[in-house]
This record gives C-alpha cells, sequence and structure tokens, in this order.
C-alpha cells in the first residue's frame, strides 16, 4: 500500500475559531493542527501522521461543544 501526502488541507470555522489541518512545511511525511481564535495566540501541534492529525483535530473540535 502506497502513502500519499495530503493533497489537500481542511479548515474547520465557526464563531471566529478556526481549525485547520495541512502538510508540514518542512516535512512532507508530517502534519500540523492549528487552532486560532480571534483576541487569542494561535496554537499549532505537529503529528507524524496523518491518522494522529485528523484525530487531534476532531478531538478539538468536539471540545469546543463543551
Amino acid at each position: 500500500m502506497s502513502i500519499r501526502p495530503l493533497a489537500f488541507g481542511a479548515r474547520l470555522r465557526q464563531s471566529g475559531r478556526t481549525l485547520r489541518v495541512r502538510r508540514h512545511d518542512g516535512d512532507a511525511r508530517r502534519y500540523v493542527v492549528e487552532d486560532s481564535e480571534a483576541g487569542r495566540a494561535t496554537l499549532r501541534r505537529d503529528h507524524l501522521s496523518l491518522g494522529g492529525a485528523l484525530r487531534d483535530a476532531a478531538r478539538t473540535w468536539r471540545a469546543r461543544l463543551h
């Protein structure tokens, strides 16, 4: 099975908060989750796999409901 890097990013937005999943700039095999909100510093988390980045994004997005 071949592994392809994420060819596109994911962006979720609601009420001034944005959550992005994208490929790492320096290493095509790594991914970045960026959580930003107006008036707050952007949180950036690096992941070694796409699966880990998507799990982190899903967990973060669900947490906004609580």
